[in-house]
């Protein structure tokens, strides 16, 4: 009897143990999918080549196609106050990745940069035309510290010496 019930709390022991590995199993499974699924949201994210970015929330939603991202820019201008200052792009000739940016107010023309957007690591080096918007012109800043400008309408293809270089956008 003593050795029945020393394999019944074996046996009780070895299937709490199962019972907890399959547990731990599961909530690793469980955790590997959401960051799965995290990270094809970021991918499906990065996928969509046309995005806003509110200067003033840093809010950037992003879309599959550029009009739906003017758009978008357009309504949140118009719901926030805002305005579209500056729609930038990868590609000479307005082609390639998009990125349009709002900002909270019409730029004054002060003889000073009124917003500055630091880009991040998408975008660094990435731009080969603009579009200024609104009463914004355009300046381009490369890691040099100089900067290209004012763009003050449609620039289908910037220059060696920014196309490519720049790191930071300001509004004027």
């Amino acid at each position: 009897m003593v050795r029945a019930g020393g394999t019944r709390t074996r046996s009780r022991g070895r299937r709490h143990l199962a019972v907890f590995a399959s547990l731990s199993a599961a909530a690793v499974f469980t955790a590997g999918s959401a960051q799965a699924a995290q990270a094809d949201r970021g991918a499906d994210e990065n996928a969509r080549q046309h995005c806003v970015l509110d200067i003033a929330s840093q809010q950037r939603t992003c879309y599959d196609e550029l009009s739906a991202a003017t758009g978008a820019g357009q309504r949140i201008a118009d719901t926030s106050g805002s305005v579209i200052g500056a729609t930038v792009f990868e590609d000479a000739e307005y082609g390639g990745a998009s990125l349009t940016i709002t900002v909270p107010e019409p730029c004054p023309k002060n003889d000073e940069v009124d917003f500055s957007l630091d880009l991040d690591d998408h975008w660094k080096n990435q731009i080969s035309s603009v579009q200024a918007w609104s009463t914004c012109w355009v300046w381009l800043y490369p890691d040099s510290g100089d900067r290209a400008g004012p763009y003050k309408d449609k620039a289908p293809r910037l220059s060696s010496g920014i196309n490519d270089r720049t790191v930071t956008v300001g509004l004027s």
